[in-house]
């Protein structure tokens, strides 16, 4: 059973040109169709590496 609560749930996500982004999964409607707006509350793919032992990211439902 999960415990996590969604707030400390991360998810990987791709904008409209292929870049990847790490957002909360809590800030976002539907993770295949990110708008601008919810990719402001994101980190880039790239600084996701210093994070990484910090965020609880999980795979999304595809």
């Amino acid at each position: 059973m999960n415990t996590e609560k969604d707030d400390n749930l991360f998810v990987k996500v791709k904008d409209t040109a292929g870049n990847e982004f790490v957002c909360p999964l809590n800030e976002l409607r539907n993770v295949k169709n990110v708008s601008n707006a919810e990719l402001e509350n994101c980190f880039e793919g790239d600084v996701v590496g210093r994070l990484a032992g910090r965020l609880n990211i999980i795979e999304s439902q595809d």
